[in-house]
């Protein structure tokens, strides 16, 4: 077996040679898309390609580039062949088996049951079509083993998925506001469908940071404690899995965030916690996982959801929160998976935070209504371009009957 990566990799005139030497070769996407040239000169009896949820947009780079490796089988591993919507998993078994399951337009029609462009789907009986459809395919194009069958259940711990809903203090919720009002407001929106979407899509980022702490949002110095609802509630969570000498893994989409919370935790707890994402190198990397698995008593480990989401084994932890909620519940129970996995002794408790009566709320409906596969394929409604102000308020603006108080608490 060859590991052909990093700055001491084989030159493009000896891979070849190398890999005649070995039965396996392994590598990275992003070795195999610089090395394509050599690479796809190779005849290759097996690809195989893990995480194949990579290559789920069809136009981008690396499944472009993927395809030019001359090989006679091709297979995909993923334990979510479908993030976003039916398009990911055409571009998977399109490159497993090119032209076998048709364009994609038409793969789409027929498994969401919208064949005739009905808009619905048919109802109920085209969401049951598109189902039976998608059950078909099991055990011809696609192998699938869930932990929902016996032999993984018996090897695996129960789970707990808890949805905690946070108190916003007065700082968060005048912020939330006050970039509301500017995006609502504003009579400078621009003109032209993405541009518009990319002012939305800014304010929706700076909102979900404000859910999850005013210094997710703005840099600043002070101190974080009795800012924050979502920290208030992760305090909690981490103070009972210390005393209980268990093992808490806090996921983040926003890095910096993350940075910060691993340097807080560590000032508050006496121990050091750190923070996993991409901008580190392989090495450093690689030996937070190993302290962290190796580690013995109460710890904690902050990683950003993009950087730890996937393909990392932390079973050490027991205990799995999600600071903020990412529009995909794939990527979310990816995240959690990393901690309820074969290998796991205890029971995984799963804590998502959630801001309630706010976009936080609108992601948490998003994730419930994508959860099932026939409502995977994104409805034709109007863009977030399409929407005026007053929609957009209604859309994104604090519900005061959801969003609960200080006193409401005590």
């Amino acid at each position: 077996m060859i590991v052909h990566h990093g700055p001491g990799r084989a030159a493009h005139d000896e891979i070849a040679d190398e890999v005649e030497k070995a039965d396996v070769v392994i590598t990275t996407y992003g070795t195999a898309v610089r090395d394509i040239e050599a690479i796809s000169k190779v005849e290759w009896a097996t690809v195989v390609t893990d995480e194949a949820q990579a290559i789920k947009n069809h136009t981008s780079e690396t499944a472009q580039q993927l395809r030019k490796i001359n090989a006679r089988t091709r297979v995909a591993l993923t334990g979510t062949p479908i993030e976003n919507g039916l398009g990911d998993l055409w571009a998977i078994l399109d490159f497993t088996n090119p032209g076998l399951v048709g364009p994609r337009p038409q793969f789409i029609a027929s498994l969401s049951g919208d064949e005739n462009g009905g808009g619905a789907a048919g109802g109920a009986s085209g969401r049951a079509a598109a189902e039976d459809a998608l059950r078909a395919l099991n055990g011809i194009l696609v192998f699938r083993r869930t932990k929902l069958e016996p032999e993984i259940q018996a090897e695996l711990p129960d789970k707990i998925d808890q949805l905690d809903h946070c108190v916003m203090t007065a700082e968060q919720i005048g912020l939330y506001q006050a970039v509301l009002d500017r995006l609502v407001l504003a009579n400078d929106l621009p003109e032209g469908e993405e541009p518009r979407k990319g002012q939305i899509l800014a304010a929706i980022t700076a909102l979900k940071q404000i859910c999850n702490h005013p210094a997710a949002y703005q840099d600043g110095d002070g101190p974080l404690v009795g800012r924050s609802g979502k920290l208030a509630r992760l305090e909690e969570i981490v103070d009972a899995v210390f005393a209980a000498g268990e093992r808490v893994l806090v996921f983040t989409h926003f890095a910096e965030w993350g940075v910060k919370l691993a340097d807080y935790l560590t000032e508050r707890m006496g121990q050091t916690i750190e923070c996993y994402h991409g901008g580190l190198s392989r090495g450093v990397r690689d030996r937070m996982i190993q302290d962290f698995q190796e580690g013995e008593g109460a710890g904690a480990l902050v990683l950003s959801l993009k950087a730890g989401g996937t393909g990392l084994n932390l079973t050490a932890a027991s205990h799995v929160v999600l600071y903020d909620r990412w529009w995909n519940p794939a990527v979310e129970d990816q995240a959690r998976d990393r901690a309820w996995r074969i290998g796991q002794t205890k029971t995984v408790i799963s804590h998502r935070l959630v801001c309630p009566g706010t976009v936080d709320e609108r992601v948490e409906e998003v994730v419930a209504g994508k959860r099932r596969i026939a409502d995977l394929v994104l409805p034709k409604s109007s863009s977030l371009a399409d929407l005026d102000r007053d929609q957009l308020g209604a859309a994104l603006g604090i519900r005061s009957d959801a969003v609960l108080t200080e006193e409401d608490t005590e």
